[in-house]
């Protein structure tokens, strides 16, 4: 139960006071007498508020304030103010107040300030509760790092965490969209609900809106019984819309229809059917250009990206990677009974120097492939990284001497990106598939930057 205390030299004004904030179930101490006040203030250490009279005779409200923020635990104040009285009222607020109110004070508007008051400091707590346990833990509802573009992450997990918000989740293939999406879930008031991940790219549009929404009998040619979609089985738990801006400009107009009125019909249906889960959706597009090139529905883009997560990629966040490779270190050597140590120098500086152009996704496969074919108790080589392919993009050497250092950025990453591509698909031999496997990423994708960047695959096979 919180408690408050009520200062205030006229003993009706604290009565009338007390009564109120009794009733919304709050512990009240009151004082007429202000230096009594201080002398508590400064014993107690659960006092969650403070409402003080700013004039009173012989100490000032300043002083209590003053001694509110002195405790151990600085406390929140609301001070009393003559009515109209705007210059003092603004210099309270300078001073630290959390508000203020005009005398004579209205019952309902003081349950509502002191209500805003404790739920601000309620949040306050929670936030730094969250960055004590970030700068002792290396991972956030399984998600690994401890770096400052990671933390800000898991900061924005947990806001949006417990509301019904829908969230965009942006960021390269591999970066870990998905576990951003379980963690609002985890973290959720839906955790107890199912979570269910759909990839908008693994299935044909053709068959995604049977997926997502479900059918009738009879519906379509083989479609011989009721199918529920994945929209439905949810329940009241959390739909992942992974990789979104894939779908096409029919599923997305039906996807904006649900986001709107927040029901559905199965294919074949007529009887509206009321979504009780909520909708998270991730993707690696950049949306705005799809918008532009009239591929993505703009309605829609702005009905996803209510609340924005953007997820770095690994080269943004160097600090993390040994944290992340020795977690996936331990997390394989368990897996297949391996009997090793750690990484040598040589490997740590393996590690460190591939800039991991398929995120957490290739470090992830780079670090199992490295225990399964280790035969030492060190693991001193990392097998399957390309390490020339930094000299070899000579992604500088044609850069305009003038350039804006955002388009000078893009360009270099998409040099790199290109140049990565072109040596795994060289050492492959054009198999887009083992490409894939290697970068960590889907056969799409890599089809998806070939036809990017104006590569042949064909260009790639072994003619001998």
């Amino acid at each position: 139960m919180k408690k408050v205390v009520v200062i205030d030299d006229e003993e009706k004004v604290i009565g009338d006071i007390a009564e109120i904030l009794e009733k919304e179930g709050y512990t009240v101490a009151t004082f007429s007498n202000p230096l009594s006040a201080i002398k508590t203030i400064e014993a107690v250490s659960d006092i969650d508020l403070i409402l003080t009279d700013m004039n009173m005779p012989g100490i000032s409200g300043s002083e209590i304030l003053k001694a509110a923020q002195n405790h151990k635990r600085p406390i929140p104040v609301i001070v009393f103010t003559g009515f109209g009285d705007v210059d003092t009222a603004v210099n309270i607020m300078k001073a630290g107040a959390s508000d203020f109110l005009c005398k004579p004070i209205s019952g309902r508007e003081l349950s509502v300030r002191v209500r805003k008051v404790m739920e601000k400091e309620e949040l306050a707590e929670e936030v730094a509760d969250l960055r004590r346990r970030l700068t002792t833990s290396e991972s956030f509802y399984s998600i690994v790092g401890k770096s400052k573009k990671m933390t800000d992450v898991f900061e924005l997990i947990n806001s949006v965490a417990q509301t019904d918000v829908t969230v965009l989740i942006r960021g390269e293939t591999g970066t870990g969209k998905e576990l951003v999406a379980r963690a609002i879930h985890d973290a959720s008031h839906r955790k107890a609900e199912p979570f269910v991940a759909i990839s908008c790219t693994a299935i044909q549009n053709t068959l995604l809106e049977s997926e997502l929404f479900g059918h009738e009998k009879g519906s379509f040619t083989g479609a011989h019984a009721l199918k529920i979609g994945k929209l439905e089985s949810a329940g009241k738990g959390t739909v992942f819309l992974d990789e979104i801006g894939d779908t096409s400009l029919e599923i997305q107009a039906k996807l904006l229809r649900v986001l709107q009125e927040k029901e559905f019909v199965r294919v074949g249906g007529v009887k509206p059917i009321k979504l009780d889960a909520r909708i998270l959706a991730a993707t690696n597009r950049n949306l705005e250009e799809a918008v532009k090139e009239a591929e993505f529905r703009e309605d829609l883009y702005y009905r996803l990206n209510v609340i924005e997560i953007a997820m770095p990629s690994l080269r943004e966040r160097e600090d993390d990677i040994l944290i992340i490779a020795n977690h996936f270190l331990d997390l394989y050597k368990k897996r297949y009974n391996k009997n090793i140590e750690g990484f040598a120098p040589s490997a740590i500086e393996q590690v460190l120097s591939h800039p991991w152009p398929g995120n957490v996704r290739e470090l992830k496969n780079a670090i199992e492939r490295a225990v399964l074919t280790n035969p030492r108790r060190w693991i001193d080589k990392m097998s399957g990284l390309n390490h020339n392919a930094r000299a070899q993009s000579g992604m500088f050497s044609d850069m305009p001497s003038r350039m804006p250092f955002a388009k000078a950025k893009e360009t270099v990453l998409e040099e790199l990106d290109k140049a990565y591509l072109t040596q795994y698909m060289q050492q492959e031999k054009g198999q887009i598939n083992k490409v894939a496997e290697l970068l960590g990423v889907s056969t799409r994708t890599v089809s998806r930057s070939l036809e990017k960047y104006g590569l042949d695959k064909m260009a790639f096979k072994d003619k001998g």
